[in-house]
């Protein structure tokens, strides 16, 4: 993936937008907590699946980063997870949407992610992307990665956003300290570090 996200932009990090503007109808209609930036990265990311790799996201919201991974890549398999507890999502909103662009409905798991994934819920799911876009807060940005642990496949990538974030910025140092199988590839800053194409920044590691 790190050699393939540069190309797709004119000046990797620093471009306002990906060179490929499909993601721009994505943030317009649906209500989000991210830039085509970000979206362009998941979207790269899902592209990336192996043949039966699963790319699994927590905290679906309204569905736009769902939504654009599935874009050009809609014979993967996904997976989100949402209790739909946040602000007005609703399962009703997200399904909405993803009928508004017309990809196929991704598999919806609703209810708390911690207690879903530790009663067996993704039992057998093998994942290759696992997106964490949930409680941001230290000890739930921790444990939002070590449940995923049991289910990753070699080379899986764990993608979290809002790092520029001093708590999650922190949970993931010490996640990576404690973990030696996962080891950071990318960090990106977001707009508390001047960067707000990027939201609040982004990391990227990989399950070795």
């Amino acid at each position: 993936m790190l050699e393939e996200l540069p190309g797709l932009f004119e000046d990797f990090p620093r471009s306002e937008h990906p060179r490929d503007r499909r993601f721009a109808p994505v943030v317009e209609h649906v209500e989000n907590l991210a830039r085509e930036n970000n979206l362009a990265l998941l979207n790269l990311a899902a592209s990336c699946l192996g043949r039966d790799e699963v790319y699994v996201e927590v905290g679906v919201f309204h569905g736009a980063s769902l939504i654009a991974a599935m874009l050009g890549n809609e014979e993967r398999r996904f997976v989100g997870i949402d209790d739909f507890g946040f602000r007005d999502a609703s399962l009703e909103r997200l399904e909405a949407n993803i009928a508004h662009f017309g990809v196929p409905r991704p598999e919806i798991l609703v209810g708390d992610v911690f207690e879903l994934v530790s009663g067996g819920a993704l039992e057998g799911v093998p994942v290759g992307v696992w997106y964490y876009d949930a409680l941001h807060t230290y000890e739930a940005q921790l444990e939002g990665l070590r449940i995923a642990e049991p289910w990753l496949m070699p080379g899986a990538l764990l993608i979290v956003d809002d790092t520029d974030w001093e708590q999650v910025e922190r949970a993931m140092d010490d996640y990576t300290a404690a973990q030696p199988r996962a080891r950071r590839i990318l960090t990106i800053e977001g707009k508390d570090r001047g960067a707000p194409q990027w939201w609040e920044g982004m990391q990227v590691l990989v399950w070795e």
